[in-house]
């Protein structure tokens, strides 16, 4: 899906992350995403002030600021807005990390994640009310094969184990034991 930077033309648009009217001129961030009420299915753009965008899609504002094709220094706030889009970036899909609290489900064994425990993040699209959506799908580390052949038997795309590992590598900010611990797991290794 594309994503854009660009000034409002009117003053009719409504940031969806705090849902207050984006001004006629202010700098906006665009989100295209399949639009299910339209006639024909066909594509449409969400819009963000460029600060709601940092926190809630930090990693495609920067994406869009990079490939933003007017002269940076243009856009108000420019250097406090990256910063922002900085502290907020997601770890690349999959990654290991620390459940932050206890309310994920394994997508594995469909049992609770607790908090502090290790758990692998998959990238998902689930269909929500405004069409297809990206979201994330937890596992316990021993049961992303399981996950992954679940996702296989649906006619979707998985790394096998030793790729799952290597991404798992790069993509975590995980200590040296921790990251000794998931790779074990995902390997399928005793601990």
């Amino acid at each position: 899906m594309a994503h854009k930077i660009e000034t409002a033309p009117t003053g009719r648009a409504s940031c969806r992350g705090c849902k207050q009217t984006i001004a006629k001129g202010e700098f906006r961030f665009g989100e295209e995403f399949q639009n299910a009420y339209s006639e024909d299915g066909g594509m449409s753009y969400r819009y963000w002030h460029l600060k709601c965008a940092a926190t809630k899609l930090a990693n495609e504002l920067r994406s869009a600021l990079r490939g933003y094709e007017g002269s940076l220094e243009d856009i108000p706030d420019r250097a406090e807005i990256e910063a922002l889009a900085l502290s907020h970036i997601r770890p690349e899909m999959p990654h290991a990390e620390r459940a932050a609290n206890g309310r994920a489900r394994c997508k594995g064994c469909d049992e609770d994640i607790g908090k502090g425990e290790l758990r692998v993040a998959f990238e998902r699209v689930f269909e929500g009310p405004m069409g297809a959506q990206k979201g994330a799908a937890y596992t316990h580390p021993i049961c992303a094969a399981r996950y992954l052949e679940r996702e296989k038997e649906q006619g979707r795309e998985g790394p096998d184990r030793a790729t799952l590992a290597g991404l798992l590598k790069q993509n975590s900010k995980l200590e040296a034991d921790d990251a000794e611990t998931v790779r074990r797991a995902v390997m399928g290794e005793a601990p």
